[in-house]
């Protein structure tokens, strides 16, 4: 027996086609105010609703068009297109306030909200969730 030959038999491929669908729909509001000769302020609203699904795959019989039996091979995916169903609503809102201090120095403030809602959480579970942070700090220009 000659180990460096191949003795595998190769049946053929058998694939199948299926379609993605995806739709966004985003919906964007942003605004921006001098208040003063040294406070601006700013503010956006942002909704995002996203769905996506897969089609089912549904793989062609082997059996009718093989001499060979392959009963022990499973070619179904019963479940597969669920993996990538999406349907989620994420609402963003951020206000935000500048004051200059000097021709070079500026104080900022900033918040910043999102809400998530998943309504079909699946592989990751549901991702459903609320994030608010808020920031300041210092601009420096030179």
């Amino acid at each position: 027996v000659d180990p460096f030959v191949i003795r595998a038999k190769h049946y053929g491929s058998a694939y199948a086609m299926t379609d993605y669908r995806s739709n966004v729909h985003y919906l964007y509001l942003s605004t921006f105010a001098n208040l003063t000769s040294r406070v601006s302020a700013r503010g956006t609203i942002s909704l995002t609703r996203s769905t996506a699904t897969l089609d089912e795959v549904v793989m062609p019989d082997v059996s009718a068009i093989l001499a060979v039996d392959l009963s022990h091979q499973d070619f179904t995916f019963p479940e597969m297109h669920l993996y990538s169903d999406l349907d989620y609503q994420m609402l963003r809102l951020s206000l935000g306030v500048s004051w200059r201090l000097s021709p070079l120095v500026t104080v900022t403030v900033d918040g910043d909200y999102a809400d998530l809602t998943d309504h079909a959480g699946y592989v990751y579970g549901n991702e459903t969730g609320s994030l608010f942070v808020i920031r300041s700090g210092f601009r420096f220009e030179f």
